[in-house]
This record gives C-alpha cells, structure tokens and sequence, in this order.
C-alpha cells in the first residue's frame, strides 16, 4: 500500500469512527455466525455451537479488541480515547485542575522567559558571516591587559599589518538631527570605512561607506539604521541621496541597514566616518579597534603578529611614553559577554528549573494522593483485563494533558514576564549581537520541557498505582498496607526534596537581596536629591578653539541659572555615577614615573555646590581658575588615602597631561597644584572600593565631550524641561540627550543586581509557596487517612495536644531533613554567588537566620492547619466511619 493510500486509510478510520465501528461489529459477527453454522453442520446444537465457537476465539468483544489492535491508527485511536477520558476526570476534580495548570503555568512560564535569555545571549549562533574569524585588538599597556587604541597606532596596524583583509576603528558618541521642528539626539557610531566589511555587512538600501570616505573633505555621509528610517523618515524609500543636518552640519545619506539585525538592537542610530589625521595621537587611547582575520590565519598568528607590531611601534615613539607597550588579539564573540552577566544567567536558568522540579514533586504528590483514591477503579479496570502498561499509558495521558494545558498558559506568562524583564533593564543592557525573544527555538524547548514535566510529575504515580494488587483493591475494607507505607515513604521524599531546592533559593535570593539593599545604601559622596542631568552632544570630528568652547560653556551655565527652581547649574565633562571622563597616567615632581593613572574630570565651578560635595580641606575651584593661570586641581579624600595618606595634600603638585580641546589626544605635562580635597563621588560604580579622581577647571582645559548638571527644587520633569529650553536659547542646534534625574542614574548603576536579586527572589518566593503547599497537602491526606485512629486515639484518652503532636511530629520529619540537606546545598550556591555579592559574606548570618525562620515559620503553618483538623475529630464519627 502506498504512503497515500495508508494515510487516506488512517484519515478514513478516524473521521468516520462509527461506521467503521458498525462494520466491524457487522463482520465479527457474520464471522462468529460461519463458524456456528459450520459446527452446527456436524451435529451440535447452536447453543453448543455457538459456546466451542466463543470458546475457541475468546468471546465476540475480544475478537474485536483484537481488530482494533491490529488496525492502523489503533494507537491514535487509543490516544483520543485517553484524552477524552483523561478530560472528564480533570473536569470532575476542578480544584486539582486549577492547582496543577497554575503550577504548571507558573513554572514553565519562568523556564520560558529565562531560557529567552539564555538562548538569545549565549545559545544562538551569530549571524555574522564566518563570526570566529571577527576579532578585537587591543593596546596592551604594562601591568594591564587591554587598553583602548591611539589613533596613530591604530592607522600603523591597518597598514603594516597582513594578518587581516579588513580593520576597523570606531568609537561611540551622539549627534543632535535638525530635519524641522525641535532638535533631537541621536546615537552615533563613528567608524573607519571598513567597519561594515568587518562584520560582513550589506546595505538593504544603496551602499556602506567606501575605503575613501573616512579622508578629511569626503567624510560627510550617513549610513542609518531600519529603525531609524522608519522610526524618523518613515520607511521612505528616496532617502538615499537625501541632505540631512547633524550637528549642524550636511550630510548625505548614502544606505539603510537590513532590519530585524544587531544593527537595530544596537546602540547607535546611525553610522559617520571616522576621520584620523595622518599625525593622528598616540597619547591618548579612545578607539575600539574590530578586524576580520585573513582565510587561514589563527588569532594565535594575528596575536604574535600584532605583538611585534605594537613592540616595534612603542621602541619608535619613547617620547610618548610607549616603552613596554604591546597589543592583544581576542576573538570578538569571546568578548561580548562579561563573566558576570554569564554567572547571572546561569543561575537564574537553574532557579527556573529548581522551581519546575518543585512542581513536579508536588504534582507527584498529589497524583499519587489520587490514586490512591481511585485504587478500585484502577483494580477493576485491572480486573476486566487491562493491562500494566495500559492502565500507566492511561495516567500518564492525564499528566501530560495537565502539562499540556499549562504550557499554553505558560506561554503568555512567560511572554508576559520577558517583556517585564527587557523593559526595566537598562537599554543595551545586553550586547546589540543577543537576538532575545519567545521564538520557535524557545517554543521548541517548552514542548520538550512540557513532555518531561508530564513524564516527571506522571510516571511514578502511574508505575506505582498500576503496581497495586486488584484483589486486594477490591476487597471490602482492603487497606493495603505496604504499599501505603510505601506510598507514604514516597511522598515523604518529595516533600524532603521540595524543603531542600526551595531553602536554597530562598538563601540565594536572600543574600542577593541583602547585599542590593548594601548596595543601594553606599554613601555617594554627594547629595543626589534634585540632582538632574544630561548629555550635551559635540561633533568630535573638528577642532573647536578654546575661547569659543569656554564662552559657550558659559552662557549655558548662565542661562540655566536663570531659570526659576534651578539653584545651581554646571558643565561637566562626564556625569555623576558615569565615569571619570578621562583616566590619566601621573607622577609626583622629582619621583621615579610609576605606573599610575588618576581619574580627570574636567568641570566648571558650579559643580561643587551643585552636588553639595564636601569640601575636606582647602578649597573648590572658581571663577578666578582661569586660562593662563595658574594650574590647579581639587582632588578627593580617595586620591589622598591611596597616595599621600599622613601628608597634607594642600600645596603639593602632580604632573599629568592636560586634555586637549577635540579630546582626541592630550598635551603636554603639567605640573597641577592640588588646592582641595572634597570626599570621593562614586564614579565607577558603587561597588568600587577605591576610585581615586581629581578635577581641573574647565576654563583651564577647555574640552568637548560634555553634560550639564542642574540642583533644583520641585518636579524633576519639569526641570529637565526648563534645562533643555535653556540650552535651545544658546544653540538651536544642541540639544540635552538622556536628560534624567541623578536617582534614576543610581538606579541603573545597580540594575545589573537588582534584577537578578528580584528574579532569583521571586523564583525563591514561589519555591517556598510550593514547597508549603506540597507539605499541607501531604499532611492533609495522610491525616483523612487516619481518621479512624485518630478516633481511636481520642477515646482511649488522647488530649487534642497529643493529636496535634502526633500530626506535627509525622510533618515535620522531611520538612527537617529537607532544611538539613538544603542548608549544605545553600552554602555551595552562596559560595558561587560570591562574585555577585556586594559587602556580603555568603556565610552571612542574618541572612541564613532569617531564611530559616522564614521557611521553618511557613512550613510549620503549613503542618499546623491539618494538625489542628486532626485534633477536633469526633471519637464517634471516626469510629463509625468505615
């Protein structure tokens, strides 16, 4: 029979169903009739006949059992049979139903949002064309391993080099769009023209930049993003070859990136050239560098190759002060994923399939309360020929129905929870090349996952109710005795298993928590209550005079000082909790050069006040600081403990470079009088121990590249509105880019914490609810069971303390053994999350007292409920009970 022929066959049988099963009682029975006739022929009566004939072929029923065995699709048959029995059980118990589907849901919901994430940041391959040959160089300064690249070292790779058929050079930064109306910001990545060959990338609309394009004179030109063109030019197909205005200057659009690619969920906006001079700096590092390696070269050559390289470069320019550099090839993909946001990743994947095990036990457990309720359905089923395997097919049809059903709702609630997740991180939180969403891949994992859930929750109570004796079943009054022990054993472990995932958890979630809420609670440096700020975007590319940029700055400040509710305002060349701006290497005057660097933030006066910083010693910078002055710095209480601790830093000098103006090298040595001392912002992150920094007047070192920083009273909204009205009064063209409050900056410093405290702990939660859930109902069952003995308990004298005892007692033995094995379980994850942990020890006491007050709280409610049920049971009712 061929493939269309079976399949019209199978399609035939199970649409019309009753008239294939009319026709096959129709032919059993003529068969039976031939057979009787023909015995009937050689003498027996119909009645005898009719008995040898049942005899010799097991009755007409199982003729056609037989048949329907042999048919093809009987195992579809039998399926739709089992679901359809499977659904009036469930819908006859519609209490268990709701239980195991929102358990189900809840759990492969979270399995399914957190595997989003894992999928879409270290599962799923790059799209890049060859992505293993795409790497990263870096400058490797001595006692360090990466370092940025210097625009002059980096034009003598792409040059000397041969181990790459492509280099590139970019670095990030905003431009303001005029096309009519108000100014907007937008990303901008300003890349040398390879930048596209790098990654292997092709333009949907008109072209990439071609190899002359980032030379002075032929740099105007854009490349935007598909979210930009649709987003701001509306999808319209003509604008390639049309004129926009980015920092007030022409540029022509020359292509439209693909969309639905890392473009689109990257960072920038848009694409410019990048134009180095050919005496481009060497002294000042701000450039990534990307390469496509050559067909056939290792990264190990490339590697060896660049380390002459950048050795020959540093022993031909001293003067700068490259002695001892080199430069280092990693592989691109490598370094796209920090350790950290791995480790975060890793375990929340595990807390999700810690709560799915939970559940699965739970399940387990309940189904394994049923069957021993429905133990004389099964046994008569047994009894009437069904098999072992059967009547395990059969229950395990209703498990996987139950999987079933809560996948589908897991698959909203996880939608719903991936969306939550990816709308309170920060944006680019995860890298442009991450593809996260609930797709296929996913969907695939979630079927695969709602099959052995079912298996998992299903197989054991179906194994051990299809085990039972049917005669013993069957008997009036049958107990059953071992095999309720055993059952009971049984159900004692999941419980023990559910204490033990849950505890740990709940501590893991507990010392995230704890050490976030530290975390939260460092001491700034400045008070950051009406703090607003933002960034000023600067076209980089030029090379602005001093005197203009100085009288610019200060008409922005005087005009955000004018405005009502503003008491201070300020220009800053890199924003509080972002940074330092700038790093720069220092020696003290007559000391051997050591290796070095200090954080150098350029700011105008106002930034004092307006952070409310705390002056130490001496005094802040000010107006009289100005150009052809003398150089002087404040530096903070930080610099002085690592560096000049029992000395009085007022008075003493530090040489370091100063900036120069385009921020795109520095010039010479300075030797900077120290003239304050303020208490130390934290400009890394709260989390750094030390973050040693100093301030330079901006009318000394005057520099693009700046943000503006505002104290004042009332709505921050309102103020960040006034702050951007103020800066359209002095250029039209700038606008404020990300303006927020300084709380809200704060608050993304710790999201990369705060999230995984809150998800772990959620998870943790709902472990603990489950966990509870699963003791109460164990005990529930276990103490309906006992009805009778309790009676008999109660009328040999038993008090309702002793019920209560005896209930407690029994409950409270895996709930213990689960803490114990749980508590060791705790200590190995805490030591893990150790990395992840801020001022927190993973043995910290508070936090394990408590986690276990917590638990041992809740789960002996758990027992007392039934205990307490127990313990006011009439000795009469029991004893009449059967």
């Amino acid at each position: 029979m061929s493939w269309t022929s079976r399949t019209r066959a199978l399609l035939s049988g199970l649409l019309r169903r009753r008239q294939v099963e009319d026709d096959l009682d129709e032919e059993v029975r003529t068969y039976f009739e031939i057979h009787v006739e023909r015995r009937m022929g050689k003498g027996q009566s119909r009645e005898a006949a009719l008995r040898a004939t049942r005899l010799e072929y097991e009755g007409l029923e199982q003729v056609k059992e037989k048949v329907r065995d042999a048919r093809m699709g009987s195992s579809i048959e039998t399926l739709l049979q089992d679901l359809r029995y499977a659904a009036r059980v469930l819908r006859k118990s519609p209490g268990f139903t709701f239980f195991a589907v929102l358990t189900i849901a809840l759990a492969l919901g979270a399995n399914a949002a957190i595997f989003s994430l894992v999928d879409g940041v270290l599962l799923k391959p790059s799209s890049y064309p060859e992505p293993e040959r795409i790497v990263q160089i870096w400058e490797k300064p001595p006692g360090y391993q990466r370092n940025g690249v210097s625009g002059g070292n980096f034009r003598d790779w792409a040059k000397q080099s041969h181990s790459f058929e492509a280099m590139a050079a970019l670095t990030d930064g905003s431009m303001s769009f005029t096309g009519g109306g108000e100014p907007r910001s937008l990303h901008a990545q300003t890349v040398s023209a390879p930048y596209f060959d790098v990654f292997g990338a092709r333009a949907a609309l008109g072209r990439t930049f071609a190899r002359e394009e980032d030379e002075p004179g032929k740099d105007k030109v854009v490349v935007l993003t598909n979210r930009l063109w649709q987003g701001v030019f509306g999808g319209e197909p003509g604008v390639v070859g049309r004129q926009v205005s980015l920092n007030g200057s022409s540029y022509t659009v020359i292509g439209v990136l693909p969309g639905g690619t890392e473009y689109d969920r990257g960072w920038p906006d848009l694409f410019v050239p990048l134009v180095l001079a050919p005496d481009a700096a060497r002294n000042y590092h701000y450039l990534r560098v990307v390469a496509r390696l050559r067909a056939g070269v290792s990264i190990e050559q490339a590697r060896s190759e660049m380390e002459t390289l950048a050795t020959h470069i540093a022993d031909l320019y001293p003067a700068v002060g490259k002695t001892g550099w080199s430069a280092t090839v990693d592989r691109y993909l490598d370094r796209l994923v920090g350790q950290q946001m791995r480790s975060t990743l890793v375990i929340l994947m595990s807390a999700v399939l810690a709560v799915l095990l939970i559940g699965c036990a739970n399940l387990a457990n309940l189904l394994m309360a049923r069957s021993t309720l429905r133990s004389r359905e099964i046994a008569l089923r047994m009894a009437l020929g069904a098999g072992r395997g059967r009547m395990v097919r059969m229950l395990l049809t209703e498990s996987l129905l139950l999987s079933s059903v809560g996948a589908l709702l897991g698959v909203g609630l996880g939608a719903g929870l991936l969306r939550w997740i990816q709308s309170v991180l920060p944006p680019y939180y995860f890298p442009n090349e991450s593809s996260i969403a609930l797709d296929g891949r996913v969907l695939l994992f979630l079927a695969a996952a709602t099959v052995l859930t079912g298996m998992a929750f299903g197989l054991a109570p179906a194994i051990q109710a299809a085990r039972g004796s049917a005669a013993e079943a069957l008997k009036e009054g049958g107990r059953g005795g071992s095999a309720s022990r055993g059952k009971f054993l049984a159900r004692q472990w999941f419980v023990a298993v559910q204490v033990a995932m849950a505890f740990i958890l709940l501590t893991g979630g507990g010392l995230l928590m704890r050490s976030l809420h530290r975390l939260l609670n460092v001491d700034v440096g400045f008070d950051e209550t009406g703090v607003v700020a933002g960034y000023l975007p600067q076209d980089r590319q030029g090379k602005p005079e001093a005197e203009q940029l100085i009288r610019y700055a200060n008409q922005l400040v005087e005009e955000a000082r004018s405005l009502p509710g503003i008491q201070e305002a300020a220009l800053a060349s890199a924003l509080p909790l972002q940074g330092w701006g700038d790093g720069m290497p220092f020696h003290f005057p007559g000391k051997a050069r050591e290796n070095r660097s200090i954080g150098f933030k350029v700011v105008t006066p106002g930034y004092f006040p307006a952070l409310r910083l705390r002056l130490i010693a001496g005094r802040v910078l000010t107006e009289q600081d100005v150009a052809g002055g003398p150089p002087v710095i404040v530096v903070n209480d930080s610099f002085v403990r690592s560096y000049m601790k029992g000395q009085n830093p007022i008075g003493q000098r530090i040489v370091a470079n100063r900036l120069l103006p385009s921020r795109r090298e520095i010039g010479e040595e300075v030797s900077w009088e120290i003239v304050g001392v303020v208490s130390s912002e934290k400009s890394n992150g709260l989390d750094t121990a030390t973050d040693d920094g100093c301030y330079a007047a901006f009318a000394q070192v005057p520099v693009i590249g700046l943000g503006v920083v505002a104290r004042g009273s009332g709505d921050p909204s309102a103020l960040i509105k006034s702050l951007q009205a103020a800066v359209w009064r002095v250029d039209r063209n700038q606008v404020l880019d990300r303006p927020m409050t300084v709380a809200q900056m704060k608050e993304e410093t710790v999201m990369d914490r705060r999230l995984p405290a809150l998800l772990l702990g959620g998870f943790a939660v709902l472990a603990l609810l489950l966990a509870c859930a699963g003791i109460y109902g164990v005990l529930s069952f276990v103490t309906a069971r006992r009805t009778q003995e309790m009676g008999i308990r109660a009328a040999m004298g038993a008090t309702r303390g002793d019920l209560m005892r005896l209930v407690v007692g029994g409950g409270s033995l895996p709930v213990l053994a689960g803490l114990g094995a749980g508590f060791v379980g705790a200590l190995a994850l805490a030591r893990f999350l150790q990395s992840m942990l801020f001022a927190t020890s993973a043995m910290d006491a508070l936090t394990l007292f408590s986690v276990s007050a917590l638990f041992l709280s809740v789960a002996m409610a758990a027992c007392i409920l039934p205990a307490w049920r127990a313990a006011r049971v009439d000795p009469m009712s029991a004893l009449r009970q059967e």
